[in-house]
C-alpha cells in the first residue's frame, strides 16, 4: 500500500508542480516541513508524534490548495508502536491580517496503518477527513520564511476498536516552517 501512497503522491506533485514557470506575481508555491503531537482520546496526553511535508500553491491573496504527505507513530506512553502514514489534500481560507495570517482549512485523503503484533487487524487503508484552524507569522520579510502552527481534528473511517482506532478522530497540533517560491 505505500507504493500507492508514492506513486499517488508523484503524480499529484507534478500536477502541482507542471504550471509553476507561468505564476503570475500574486500566485505561489510553498514547501512547508512541521511536527507536533497526536492526542487520540478525551484525556488530552501526548499519545503519539506527526511529522509532515506540504506543497502548496496560494490562488490569490485567500486561498490555498495543498498536497500534504504525513506519518505518526502512536506509542501512548508505553512504546505501542501504531503507525500511520497519510496523503491529503486540503483547502485553506487565509484570512491576511497585518501581523498574522489567521486560516481555516479543510482537507480529504487517504490513511494507512500498521498496527503491532498481537492485534485481530494489523493493517489497512481509509478515507480521511481534515479540519482545523491555525495561522502562519512571518519570520523573515518579505514572506521569505514563514513560522506556521495548526490545531485539527483528523478523522477517518477505521473502527477496528484497538488503541487509536475507535472511529473518533485524532486532535493533532502541528508547528513548522512553510518556505514561498515561485513569484
Amino acid at each position: 500500500m505505500s507504493k500507492l501512497f508514492a506513486v499517488l503522491g508523484l503524480l499529484l506533485a507534478t500536477a502541482f508542480c507542471a504550471p509553476a514557470c507561468a505564476q503570475s506575481a500574486p500566485d505561489a508555491w510553498h514547501l512547508g516541513a512541521r511536527g507536533g503531537v497526536v492526542v487520540t482520546d478525551e484525556n488530552y496526553n501526548n499519545d503519539g508524534t506527526l511529522w509532515a511535508l506540504t506543497i502548496g500553491r496560494s490562488f490569490g491573496p485567500q486561498y490555498v490548495v495543498e498536497l500534504e504527505f504525513s506519518a505518526d507513530t502512536l506509542d501512548f506512553g508505553i512504546d505501542y508502536g501504531l503507525k500511520h502514514r497519510a496523503i491529503a489534500i486540503n483547502h485553506l481560507t487565509i484570512n491576511r491580517e497585518p501581523l498574522w495570517d489567521p486560516y481555516f482549512l479543510i482537507g480529504i485523503g487517504l490513511i494507512e496503518f500498521d498496527a503491532p503484533p498481537g492485534v485481530a487487524t494489523r493493517s489497512g487503508t481509509d478515507a480521511m477527513f481534515n479540519l482545523g484552524i491555525g495561522g502562519q507569522w512571518e519570520l523573515v520579510a518579505p514572506e521569505r520564511v514563514m513560522l506556521r502552527a495548526d490545531l485539527r481534528l483528523r478523522y477517518d473511517r477505521n473502527d477496528t476498536r484497538q488503541p487509536g482506532q475507535n472511529g473518533f478522530g485524532d486532535g493533532i497540533l502541528s508547528v513548522g516552517l512553510t518556505i514561498p517560491f515561485g513569484r
